[in-house]
């Protein structure tokens, strides 16, 4: 009689034994999931901070900005090229 009696705790004692593995287990993935919805959200972020940098440095960079800039400055263009250095010979003779 002490066999069955012993063969039915030590299944109820591996039943809540697994039991409680499992919520665990589920437990920190729920936790490991908010985790990775706050890292999903700031990465977004990050992509919609970088893709205001692209436009704002595609404009600054962008020739017709910078030749306003440089008018606005003082800034014209030469009408002649001068050149310093006396041109160099072609061959010795």
């Amino acid at each position: 009689m002490k066999k069955p009696v012993l063969l039915l705790g030590s299944l109820f004692a591996i039943v809540v034994a697994l039991s409680l593995v499992r919520i665990s287990l589920v437990n920190s993935i729920s936790t490991n999931g908010n985790a990775l919805v706050d890292l999903q959200t700031q990465v977004e972020e990050y992509q919609k901070e970088n893709e205001l940098l692209k436009e704002q440095y595609l404009l600054a960079a962008s020739l017709t900005n910078i030749n306003a800039k440089a008018k606005s400055m003082g800034f014209v263009p030469t009408k002649s090229h001068l050149n310093m250095a006396a041109p160099l010979p072609l061959a010795k003779r």
